[in-house]
């Protein structure tokens, strides 16, 4: 997989050894994930609101249960149920999902889906990227930096998706919505929310109607907070806002945009954190902008074309101190402006068959000035700088039907799609996607089979460095095949709904950093296997219980050792909501030991598992006023999440809330 070597930018650290080198809210419980059906009592909720699936301009929007592959989704209910401060809090339940931090919001905290490293999980905010090819992970994007308030509701596909997605989604994709705004009255919210660890956070929204269908929506947030791990800080100001516009009968566009300009000093990575490392903190500064319109031609319920288009730009300072004695001080200006076009357009709309095509393509423009720090005796200092583009592109096309099997036994889903990739640089790629839904005649039981191939192009850290610091401009694109079987149960009598995925991966052609060489070359192979399990039960319409839990085995086919790859991952919450002002969560989440390796602590090689429990809480008190309350780590556990990183302690935030409904 892509390395960061030691948990830092891999040929930053190998850059050292140039002169020898040596081996090395609420009001109501989210639905069950992927369910078919729910219970007899959400019936008819799900079907004023149904979830979607694939919502982007490749395939048609389409409902959880003709989902061939894994999807969750977290909804609006759930997520102001969750109270949480990031998008990281958002999925802390999904089955599948590691979120691995370095234990605050002023450091990062990746995706790991199914055990692909977090440049392999493609992430969109309304169907615009936002993975950075310049950073030094290969594009991974920090969770910390997208507040909750941003995110009215979350889609999580498991799989190697590119024939749906585009280049990047190795191992699934992270598709996040901003709040829009409709017919109606118009709403509006104020908020503050203080804590421990001098934690400060201030919001505003609203939302109201444009025309006889469409909607305006915007809002502001500031976050600050000091000393939640040892030194660290965390400070960012965030704006969006979005418009849907109907323009005529049959066409409308939505508008969004965000802005973001934050500042963090965090602990380096393979610095040993804050228990082992020498104490300096790096400092990384931010602005990020992202803006998109789609734009819908025809019936909906019809042959509907839609257009796209996305932009968005990164800037990032970053000053980073030495890790003695292997990693140089660095000092860094990164910009990364990304541009995707898309088309799509139903062929076929029947009662039973849909057929889509469509095409879409980006541009990429990075500029990167950087230096390393070495000592005269190994050199001196090493430029970084380098400016790249690239273009790619793809065309696509997909094919559902839909048959229903004699004598009441139910229904059977086919899928199939194809996407053909091409960029400036590269020979094409072709990337296929099959799949089978099958619902027994009363609902009950679903069964589910994906396969797929997906692709990714080299991150231009990777491609385009200078030869000193091991970029190579002839790395070919990493791929991945993979596949799941799953089942789905619901035993509508008891309220209870039962689920299981069996997931199979291999990657190929990953990056890695060859030291005989001094050069970033494809040879990496990793096989991922696991199980997802996935429970729900709702004995009362006040009260729901979810579980998940995520065995992962995760294998370097070439011999080599994977870090930060726990076996288990699961967890637990309970959601009481009696009456319609008061929310009440417990949850729980626990993690098993992994791999990890920080310069300044040689002797150790491994993380202890641990496990966590919070509570979530909201009060309407009066009308129009709701008390909200969090607290993490009900226990003060103590444990890390990498070596010499401690995971905070218990902590707590309360706020206030106005609403105009």
């Amino acid at each position: 997989m892509e390395p960061v070597l030691a948990g830092a930018a891999g040929v930053v650290l190998a850059c050292t050894l140039l002169a020898a080198p040596q081996a090395s809210a609420g009001s109501g419980p989210a639905e069950p994930p992927g369910a078919a059906a729910a219970p007899a009592a959400a019936a008819d909720e799900k079907e004023a609101r149904p979830p979607v699936f694939y919502e982007t301009t490749t395939v048609t929007a389409r409902s959880v249960s003709s989902a061939s592959g894994a999807v969750d989704v977290v909804s609006p209910h759930e997520a102001e149920a969750a109270a949480a401060r990031s998008a990281t809090e958002l999925l802390e339940q999904v089955p599948g999902l590691h979120l691995l931090s370095s234990g605050s919001r002023a450091g990062e905290t990746n995706a790991y889906l199914r055990g692909g490293d977090p440049n392999y999980a493609l992430v969109l905010l309304d169907g615009i990227p936002l993975n950075d090819a310049t950073d030094t992970q290969g594009g991974a994007v920090n969770l910390e930096e997208l507040p909750a308030g941003l995110v009215e509701r979350a889609e999580i596909v498991r799989g190697p998706l590119t024939s749906f997605y585009g280049s990047s989604s190795l191992s699934g994709v992270i598709q996040l919505f901003t709040p829009t705004g409709g017919p109606g009255p118009v709403k509006a919210s104020l908020g503050a929310e203080a804590g421990d660890a001098d934690l400060v956070r201030a919001f505003a929204a609203a939302s109201g109607p444009a025309g006889a269908r469409g909607g305006l929506a915007g809002g502001l947030s500031w976050d600050s907070e000091r000393h939640r791990v040892a030194d660290d800080r965390f400070r960012q100001l965030d704006a969006w806002a979005s418009a849907s516009l109907g323009l005529g009968a049959a066409t409308d566009l939505r508008l969004t945009g965000r802005f973001a300009d934050g500042e963090r000093d965090d602990y380096p990575d393979a610095s040993g954190g804050p228990v082992y490392g020498s104490g300096e903190l790096r400092h990384t500064t931010h602005h990020d902008l992202a803006v998109g319109a789609r734009l819908g031609l025809g019936d909906p319920a019809g042959r509907r074309q839609q257009v796209f288009v996305g932009l968005s730009r990164r800037e990032r300072e970053r000053t980073s101190p030495a890790v003695p004695p292997l990693v140089p001080a660095s000092n860094e200006e990164v910009a990364y402006t990304r541009l995707r076009l898309s088309w799509q357009m139903p062929l076929v709309r029947a009662s039973r068959t849909e057929v889509d095509a469509g095409a879409s393509g980006d541009g990429e423009l990075g500029d990167n000035v950087s230096v390393l720090e070495l000592p005269p005796s190994f050199g001196g200092d090493v430029a970084g700088d380098y400016r790249k583009t690239r273009w790619s592109g793809g065309a696509f096309a997909g094919l559902r039907h839909e048959a229903t099997l004699g004598g009441g036994r139910g229904s059977l889903l086919l899928e199939g799609a194809l996407r053909a990739d091409v960029a400036s640089s590269g020979s094409p790629e072709l990337n296929p996607h099959a799949g089978a839904v099958l619902r027994s005649g009363g609902g009950t039981t679903r069964l589910r089979l994906s396969a797929g191939r997906a692709s990714k192009l080299p991150s231009f850290f990777a491609l385009a460095s200078p030869r000193a610091l091991g970029g190579n401009p002839g790395l070919r694109p990493e791929s991945a095949w993979g596949g799941e079987a799953g089942i789905e149960h619901d035993l509508r009598r008891a309220r209870l709904s039962l689920g299981a995925t069996y997931f199979l991966q291999r990657y190929e052609d990953l990056i890695d950093f060859d030291f005989q060489q001094f050069q970033n070359v494809n040879r990496a192979r990793v096989r991922v296997q696991g199980v997802e399990l996935v429970a729900r039960w709702q004995p009362h319409p006040s009260l729901a219980l979810d579980a998940q839990a995520t065995y992962l085995d995760v294998r370097d086919l070439d011999g080599g050792t994977l870090l930060h790859e726990p076996r288990w991952t699961g967890g637990a919450r309970v959601t009481w909501q009696p009456g319609g002002r008061l929310s009440l969560r417990l949850q729980a989440r626990g993690v098993s030991r992994s791999l990890d390796e920080q310069i300044p602590v040689p002797e150790r090689d491994t993380v202890d598992g641990y496990g966590l429990l919070g509570f979530a809480g909201s009060w309407r008190v009066h009308d129009g006023f709701t008390l909200r309350v969090r607290l993490d780590n009900l226990a003060d556990r103590a444990y890390e999440t990498f070596i010499g990183f401690p995971g905070p302690g218990r902590s707590f935030w309360v706020g206030l809330a106005w609403n105009r409904p």
